[in-house]
């Protein structure tokens, strides 16, 4: 077993083209709506999952998050409010981390989060200083780094395997405390192609997607990711420009639930901290 799901657990409105766009005062965020099938669909399959939750989220709906637990999926945090790593300062980042630790204390006693995914893979080499604090707080892996530069992220030629980064995230450290599982790509000679899931799972073709996965599950584990509000047909539709719409939009609801249901009949899945434990 070489393959892990995650499940970056946030509302709709959290979304990079979405979070400044949104009145959250009266917005419905569907959180409940959107993650119970997606557990169902899990229950029925007999997987587990790592969930990496905003702290904001959990703070609303501490059931969700409990029943989540109670059918065994991992928690790990993506910060309290969702905010990029590159909007914070390292004492903000802080914060953010004291403020979801004390949500899951009040919440979910007993469970201590050993995995962080920053918010829109914002890990960079810029903001690498975040995985000291990561230390420092008791976790022990990070999976924030985008293996590709996009116009938003990514951290092209980083190892395609988990590793412990130096501060430029490419380069291997035996000193950092804290190991990284970079999203899976398949590599074919020059190119990069994200097979990871998100807005790739929904826009690439299947075939494609299920070879890449492959190739890439040849040569160590795989993870791929995906929001419960891409599976949900009523997820809100903002009036967006053209690109924006397409990138938000496009596949979200029962195209992206196959997509899903594919990979899962394909691939034996767990969480990230059992695939780790098994492959390293």
């Amino acid at each position: 077993m070489n393959a892990a799901l995650s499940i970056d657990l946030e509302s709709y409105w959290h979304a990079e083209l979405l979070r400044s766009r949104v009145d959250r005062s009266s917005a419905d965020d569907r959180v409940i709506a959107a993650t119970e099938p997606l557990l169902d669909l899990l229950s029925a399959k007999g997987l587990r999952a790592t969930f990496f939750v905003v702290g904001e989220v959990l703070h609303r709906y501490p059931q969700l998050l409990q029943r989540i637990v109670d059918e065994g999926h991992e928690i790990g945090c993506h910060t309290h409010t969702h905010r990029p790593l590159w909007e914070l300062t390292e004492s903000e980042f802080e914060q953010e981390l004291i403020r979801f630790e004390e949500e899951v204390e009040r919440h979910l006693p007993g469970v201590t989060p050993r995995g962080f995914r920053a918010p829109t893979f914002s890990l960079s080499p810029d903001t690498s200083w975040a995985l000291a604090a990561l230390a420092n707080h008791g976790y022990s892996y990070d999976s924030s780094v985008f293996p590709m530069k996009t116009p938003l992220y990514g951290v092209p030629g980083c190892p395609a395997a988990p590793y412990h980064p130096a501060l430029n995230l490419v380069e291997h450290d035996p000193t950092n405390p804290i190991l990284e599982w970079p999203m899976t790509a398949w590599r074919v000679g020059p190119l990069t192609i994200p097979v990871c899931g998100g807005f790739y799972l929904r826009v690439l073709p299947m075939p494609l997607i299920l070879r890449g996965l492959r190739a890439a599950k040849a040569q160590g584990p795989i993870v791929i990711y995906l929001h419960p509000w891409e599976l949900d047909e009523g997820t809100p539709r903002l009036s967006l420009s053209r690109p924006d719409r397409f990138i938000t939009y496009h596949n979200v609801g029962k195209p992206m639930r196959r997509r899903l249901e594919t990979l899962l009949d394909q691939f034996e899945f767990s969480t990230m901290a059992d695939v780790l434990k098994l492959c390293l």
